[in-house]
C-alpha cells in the first residue's frame, strides 16, 4: 500500500509539472505575440484527467508566477499540499507548503 501511495504522489506532482510547463509554454507564446487579451492557460490541479481552461491576462497569470511555488487551478479543484491564496468563481491561487525534491 505504501508503495502505491507513493508512486500516486509522484503522479500527481508529474501532472502539476507537465500543466506547469505547458502554461509557461503558452505565456511565451503569447508575450512574444504580444496578446493583450486573456490567455488560455490549463488547470495546474492534482487530478490525472483534469484538462479545465483557465482564462487570465497574461500579466495576472506572470504575477502569480513571480512565486515558483505558487500555482493557478480552476475554482473548487484541489492542489495537493497547497493553501489557498486567493479565489473568485473561475480561478484560484495557491501556493504548495514544501517544494517538490527532485
Amino acid at each position: 500500500m505504501g508503495r502505491r501511495s507513493l508512486t500516486e504522489r509522484e503522479s500527481t506532482h508529474q501532472t502539476e509539472d507537465v500543466f506547469r510547463s505547458a502554461n509557461e509554454r503558452i505565456a511565451g507564446k503569447a508575450r512574444e505575440l504580444r496578446w493583450r487579451f486573456p490567455v488560455p492557460f490549463l488547470c495546474e490541479c492534482s487530478d490525472t484527467h483534469c484538462f479545465a481552461r483557465i482564462e487570465l491576462v497574461l500579466e495576472e497569470y506572470e504575477g502569480m508566477r513571480s512565486h515558483r511555488r505558487q500555482y493557478v487551478i480552476a475554482s473548487g479543484h484541489e492542489l495537493v499540499g497547497a493553501f489557498l491564496i486567493e479565489r473568485d468563481e473561475q480561478v484560484a491561487f495557491v501556493e504548495k507548503l514544501h517544494e517538490q525534491k527532485g
